[in-house]
């Protein structure tokens, strides 16, 4: 539970960004103590816009032509990839007859037409008129669609109530948002649209645009604040495809009557969200075996990928007047991929992470096990630098639209994993994390002045660059200090001149700080003391499930530090960088490691190197 910014608890679960910035704070602790990352008290806020319209009191706006006809085109741009309510055109064609009538308050499609513009112009975002037009048809069309379709539920009030959901997403009003997909959600139900013996009343492509659609909003609502989803797949018993149904079910009878899904890119990787929501944070639990099954699925998605691609309309032609609807499109459809990959893995990256802070203990670990868990760890860090290069293109290009809801948050959780990972020493085994964690902040900061959620985002993860920073400055000090004990002991210390000539400490000290980069000797003691060794508890072993090495996300390992005397630090540099070429066959197995109940976070373990071979390619499916 976290507070919002009027003081009200608000419920954040397990996938949430805000509850993984908590794990990776507990783990900067952990490692370099007390410092802004972890102790700034607004990072753990609900920032949510204030709400400035009231219903029943919003003047029908009077809506220009051109300028309506303009913003329709930023809506199919800021829609892409997200929303495929209607066709390209269906606003160009349907928005000169309904501007012209002076009774378009009474016209049914007046709530959608208002909506959508809202969106469009709050994604163009070229003045502030742009934002004043935004916020008055947003109000208005709002208002229309409570008066009159929230009672008297219809394909059109599945269609306002979910752009009512995603303009309030795009302002930074997540919990409004998560409420009114929800009212999207019983409707779209109460309708039967998501059963065979009832949709053929909406005709072909209504109930499969309102559903895809429906669903897109709601799976990222749920993944971003932790939640479990309002819709499922579980209740809809109409195939995806003929192929997809008989491959995932062996009974499956080819019935020519029985309307089948489309294979949409954007409404597949959906499915795969929902089994990551409902089969492991919500049961806050995680096997190989059920990582496989979802790997499998998203193997399968990147062969169909171009298919796919060509029945949402997003397959890219250089000729296409539309290829910057393409461009996004493609890109929000590839994130998605990419950040189903990292939420899936993130466990994985914990597990490996803790236990590279802690003192291994001696024990034999089934090989197996240690590559898969260590494949599944690279590929969060895999992914999280992939979507981060995808959001640059997309942000840095001037004719995208300013507000990215989606990818704000795909890029923040991608920076925490990075910084996770730096923490667990992937920077020094060939990952390109710095670089990549400058280019997310670089890519907040853009989306910053538009976005609150994005500026305070951005903040964050400076003060986690910072954090890194240091903890990587403090592990270069302790790595130089077996080699420099040895050429002290070789060559003599200068710095022993203090002692009986303390007037020459000045002089010293400027020909040390010029020698030595990191390293103090009088500094020795008060790095080491900074790092505090923590104790774990051995009776919290049982946190573990050995079956097919399953983890519970209440299980936090706690943080050991680094040794506090010469002996100690040597047989650490002998154990973890002298014997490299054997700790794949004496890495600890799972179930001796100490957990507490602490944190909810998951957590595995291995060690191998960052380039990605065929096994991690052939695991997920990469494109």
């Amino acid at each position: 539970m976290l507070p919002d910014a009027k003081g009200k608890l608000i419920y954040i679960g397990q996938s949430a960004s805000l509850s993984y910035l908590h794990i990776v704070q507990r783990v900067a602790a952990g490692c370099i103590g007390s410092c802004a990352f972890t102790d700034d008290p607004q990072q753990q806020y609900i920032l949510e816009k204030d709400f400035t319209g009231h219903l029943g009191s919003c003047p029908e706006p009077e809506p220009d032509l051109e300028c309506s006809l303009a913003l329709a085109e930023q809506y199919e741009l800021a829609a892409s990839g997200v929303f495929d309510f209607f066709d390209i055109s269906y606003l160009q064609t349907a928005i000169p007859p309904w501007v012209a009538d002076p009774n378009r308050r009474d016209r049914p499609e007046t709530p959608v037409i208002f909506l959508a513009l809202a969106i469009g112009a709050l994604g163009r975002a070229a003045d502030d008129e742009d934002e004043d037009i935004a916020e008055k048809y947003f109000n208005y069309g709002r208002q229309q669609a409570v008066t009159h379709l929230m009672d008297d539920p219809c394909l059109l009030t599945v269609v306002a109530f979910s752009l009512i959901s995603y303009y309030m997403l795009s302002s930074c009003r997540r919990n409004g948002a998560f409420t009114n997909i929800g009212i999207a959600a019983r409707a779209a139900y109460a309708l039967g649209i998501h059963r065979h013996e009832t949709n053929r009343a909406f005709g072909g492509g209504a109930r499969e645009r309102a559903w895809k659609s429906l669903r897109v909003c709601d799976l990222f609502l749920s993944a971003s604040m932790g939640r479990p989803p309002a819709t499922s797949e579980a209740d809809c018993n109409i195939p995806w495809s003929k192929s997809f149904a008989k491959m995932n079910n062996g009974d499956y009878k080819d019935d020519r009557s029985v309307l089948t899904q489309e294979d949409s890119a954007i409404f597949r990787i959906c499915l795969i969200f929902e089994r990551i929501l409902v089969e492991v944070f919500s049961r806050r639990a995680v096997s190989l075996d059920l990582a496989g099954s979802i790997s499998q699925q998203h193997r399968q998605w990147t062969e169909e990928l171009p298919s796919m691609l060509k029945i949402d309309g997003l397959l890219r032609n250089d000729t296409s007047t539309k290829a910057s609807i393409q461009k996004l499109g493609t890109h929000i459809v590839t994130m998605a991929y990419y950040y189903s990959i990292t939420l899936l893995c993130r466990p994985f990256l914990s597990f490996h992470v803790g236990t590279r802070l802690k003192k291994a203990r001696t024990t034999q670990d089934p090989e197996s096990y240690s590559d898969l868990i260590a494949t599944y760890a690279d590929a969060c860090i895999d992914s999280a630098i992939k979507g981060i290069a995808l959001a640059h293109e997309i942000v840095f290009d001037e004719s995208m639209p300013k507000r990215q809801p989606l990818i704000i948050n795909s890029v923040f959780i991608s920076a925490l994993c990075l910084g996770h990972a730096i923490f667990g020493d992937y920077d020094q085994r060939g990952w390109p994390l710095n670089c990549n964690l400058d280019t997310a902040i670089s890519i907040l900061r853009k989306l910053g002045p538009k976005n609150p959620q994005a500026a305070r985002y951005c903040e964050i993860c400076c003060y986690l660059k910072e954090a890194v920073g240091t903890y990587t400055h403090r592990r270069a000090d302790m790595l130089l200090r077996s080699p420099n004990l040895n050429v002290r002991s070789m060559f003599g210390d200068v710095q022993a001149i203090r002692i009986s000539t303390p007037h020459l400490a000045k002089d010293v000290e400027a020909v040390h700080d010029k020698g030595t980069e990191h390293f103090s000797i009088n500094n020795n003691q008060t790095l080491v003391a900074q790092h505090k060794v923590m104790s774990y508890a051995d009776n919290n072993v049982n946190n573990i499930v050995t079956q097919q090495s399953m983890v519970t996300p209440e299980s936090l390992m706690h943080l050991v530090g680094l040794p506090q005397d010469d002996h100690e630090f040597h047989e650490a540099i002998n154990k973890h960088y002298g014997q490299s070429q054997h700790m794949r066959g004496s890495t600890p197995t799972m179930s001796t490691f100490a957990f507490s109940d602490t944190l909810p976070l998951f957590s595995l373990i291995d060690d191998i190197s960052p380039s990605l071979g065929a096994d991690h390619s052939i695991l997920l499916g990469y494109i």
